[in-house]
């Protein structure tokens, strides 16, 4: 444009010339006899003269005018000034996602954010207040000078796997505009801000839910209110292949099943390539043997593979899958999974009789989930303040014998005790020596037995769900329960021959009768087509802090069926809004019939149904934990509880933690029965171990979000939607970050549609004054 402006300057001179041309000069008329006559002519060239340079000036600024108006020229507001002395508060977003790892050339995009972002450091006044917002560390930033903030964006060397998205990371900065803390400025709040976002606009870092959240707290930063930039510096049209996910159900397995883990990989690039052939290596354990499978994934889409590992010893196993071949997006290029082959759980049983106990022993013995421990109450001691149990291997009847403490069991069942307030010869109840274990998280299963003393159970107090108060029996009570039916049943049977659980909708969604959902649907499972009943059992006074988990029906009305199983939370002292222990209650017995005292239920009748298997089994899955539930795998960033050994550790132990950045040894507290690990240990994919050796061993894995593969980008009108029209740019790696700051944030105005107007109203001002000036006399 520079020749428009030339030309222009040029034009400028051509009225003074055409003013010289067509000067008129006035006749000479000697009159002298007029004297009056020559001073009139004198009047009035003065007065022509000055009309000319009016008119003359008018041109002059019109060609001028006209000229600049093509050149369209443009004015900054240059608000922020941020070459200038006056600080600038700026909150730098900088995105530490997995997909900022992608390369291009021989820098990833978070080392080219990196780059950019020091760049703005260095056109920023010293003086000026920054705060560096990154997507792993929710919350952790803070005003700092800007020395400061370029050590601390100097240190973001490779991406985190866990974290925020970019869209909390920007409600973030809205919030340190709102209020910022500088000792350098008498009035911080009154300085220019800027919000300045580098990221690759991957669709996994913005949350569109979050987008009117945004808007209000964007709204509320006081004035003056923050210029804002989104730099992207992603690349286009990516291409990536990467395992999306490693998965396994259940993540516990009995020692002779194999291990069958399904690895989904997929592809993104354009559709109409052919499709790409991947290999995939698997690593049990840090062999260095790998499992090889190929897979043929079109680009677009994704395709499973199974791997299936046999012959596995129980205990913790983790697996490594990676690409044969990496690409330019590392993160997806491998994925972790941890599994456990499971050993039988153990109950621990306390009777009277250890003879009573056979077929509960016996059941979970055929069930194989769970193995039995039964001993007296006279076995159960308390041994420098833990309390433990001692015990004959059945192995070495005549060896010494063997003691545990009780917190290693899943559950501790009461079957069978007539008086747990009788101290047994030593100095402690049961009830004294099983309530620490409880509040600590423990499960206890009660079951009444013969010669049951119901004061003994009343010393229980906030651990029994309900008091014994009388037996019921169906035969003699009155008025007699309704009829009983069943679907496998061809009449219903006469309520005085016992009655079953009354089991509805409602009732079957409490976890521990879950499993009654599906038979229902089934309706082939002996467990609901021929159920067992109870003849006698005792009604008991329910606690206030105890539910009701499934009555028996022996009333058509709700309110008067009685309990069949009655459950209660038992609060951490140290914590006593947190349940962490539980205690069930059978109101029948289970303990085995003899002559003299037959038995109360058909509960462990193997004729025409498995409850006899079934029932205590529910139970105890229920109280311990159904292994299908169990989970070792989490997204990376998300705090993850490792339990303990529940034999608890003396205070000042240390468990070795040992991950992706190394090992660490952890001290735990006194009686403390979890291990709670968050960020910024979880920031970072891959297989952790939790140990202490060489008597206990446990792990974990973290790994990448599985969108963070797909690189597809927000798009601009979205973020602008938050952020404010034309504030979106992309980045070249040969564009200077000061020009396209200067072009987002100075907010440029264009002047050309004020000029043009300008010269219209000055031409039709000069058609004017000409017509006036020139206009001949009548």
């Amino acid at each position: 444009m520079n020749a428009i402006l030339l030309t222009g300057a040029a034009l400028v001179g051509l009225p003074i010339l055409l003013h010289l041309i067509m000067k008129q000069e006035p006749k000479r008329l000697n009159f002298p006899a007029f004297r009056f006559l020559t001073q009139r002519l004198k009047t009035n060239q003065r007065k022509l003269r000055l009309r000319h340079f009016v008119l003359l000036a008018m041109r002059m600024l019109l060609i001028a005018l006209f000229s600049l108006t093509l050149f369209q020229p443009t004015v900054y507001s240059d608000r922020l000034n941020i070459r200038g002395e006056q600080p600038v508060a700026s909150v730098v977003v900088i995105d530490t996602s997995p997909s900022m790892g992608y390369t291009a050339g021989d820098k990833t995009r978070l080392d080219e954010a990196r780059r950019r972002a020091l760049e703005l450091l260095d056109e920023l006044p010293d003086k000026s207040p920054v705060a560096v917002v990154t997507t792993d560390e929710p919350g952790a930033a803070v005003w700092e000078p800007v020395a400061d903030a370029r050590k601390r964006i100097g240190k973001l060397d490779k991406p985190r796997a866990g974290g925020q998205t970019v869209t909390a990371a920007v409600s973030q900065g809205y919030q340190l505009l709102g209020k910022i803390e500088t000792p350098d400025a008498e009035a911080p709040e009154q300085l220019p801000k800027l919000l300045a976002v580098f990221t690759d606009r991957a669709a996994a870092s913005w949350d569109a839910g979050q987008v009117e959240d945004l808007k209000k707290l964007r709204d509320k930063v006081p004035a003056p209110k923050p210029a804002q930039a989104v730099v992207d510096v992603g690349v286009e049209k990516p291409m990536n292949v990467g395992i999306l996910s490693a998965e396994m159900r259940p993540q516990v397995i009995a020692a002779n099943q194999p291990a069958s883990i399904t690895v989904t990989v997929a592809a993104t690039g354009p559709a109409d390539l052919p499709p790409i052939e991947v290999n995939i290596l698997a690593k049990l354990d840090g062999s260095n043997d790998a499992v090889v499978r190929q897979a043929t994934v079109p680009y677009g889409q994704s395709r499973a593979v199974q791997f299936d590992f046999k012959d596995l010893k129980p205990g913790l196993h983790q697996v490594e899958f990676s690409l044969k071949a990496a690409d330019m997006l590392t993160a997806d290029n491998v994925r972790y999974l941890t599994f456990k082959v499971g050993e039988a759980r153990r109950i621990l049983t306390i009777a009277d009789d250890p003879d009573g106990t056979a077929f509960w022993q016996l059941s979970h013995q055929s069930k194989g989930e769970f193995g039995c421990l039964v001993v007296r109450p006279g076995d159960v001691k308390v041994r420098d303040g833990r309390t433990v149990v001692e015990y004959l291997d059945p192995a070495k009847p005549n060896g010494k014998p063997l003691e545990e403490n009780v917190r290693v069991f899943e559950v501790v069942a009461l079957l069978g005790v007539a008086d747990p307030s009788d101290k047994h010869g030593t100095l402690d109840t049961l009830w004294e020596k099983l309530r620490p274990y409880v509040e600590a998280g423990g499960k206890l299963v009660v079951a009444p037995g013969r010669d049951l003393k119901t004061d003994g159970y009343l010393v229980g107090g906030n651990l029994m769900p309900g008091q014994f108060k009388t037996v019921v029996d169906t035969r003699r009570v009155d008025p007699a329960p309704p009829p009983q039916t069943a679907p496998g049943w061809e009449q219903p049977r006469d309520g005085r021959n016992g009655v079953t659980w009354f089991l509805d909708d409602k009732v079957i969604q409490h976890p521990m009768l879950k499993p009654f959902e599906g038979w229902q649907a089934k309706g082939n499972v002996d467990a609901i087509k021929n159920p067992r009943r109870a003849v006698k059992y005792w009604e008991v006074s329910k606690s206030p802090e105890a539910t009701v988990v499934v009555a028996y029906n022996d009333a058509e009305k709700p309110g008067d069926r009685r309990p069949a199983v009655l459950e209660r939370g038992v609060p951490d002292p140290r914590e006593p809004t947190r349940v962490k222990g539980r205690v069930v209650l059978l109101t029948t017995r289970l303990d085995v019939p003899t002559q003299d005292d037959p038995a109360w239920n058909d509960y462990w009748d193997l004729e025409g149904s498995t409850w006899s298997v079934v029932f205590p089994w529910l139970v105890a899955r229920y109280l311990a934990g159904d292994t299908a539930d169990a989970n070792f795998n989490f997204p990376a960033g998300q705090t993850v509880t490792v339990p303990l050994p529940k034999g608890g550790l003396p205070r000042g132990t240390k468990v070795l933690l040992e991950g992706p950045g190394g090992a660490e040894p952890i001290e735990v507290g006194d009686k403390q029965t979890e291990l709670r690990l968050g960020p910024p240990r979880t920031l970072f994919a891959g297989n952790f171990r939790v140990s202490l050796e060489p008597q206990w061993r446990d792990g974990f894995s973290l790994n990448s979000p599985a969108d963070e593969s797909t690189l597809d980008k927000v798009p601009v009108e979205v973020i602008e939607d938050v952020t404010g029209k034309d504030t979106v740019a992309p980045l070249d790696k040969n564009v200077k970050l000061a020009d396209i700051l200067k072009v987002i944030v100075d907010q440029p105005i264009d002047l050309f549609p004020w000029l043009l107007i300008a010269v219209l109203l000055l031409l039709a001002t000069e058609g004017l004054v000409a017509n006036r000036f020139y206009r001949r006399p009548k």
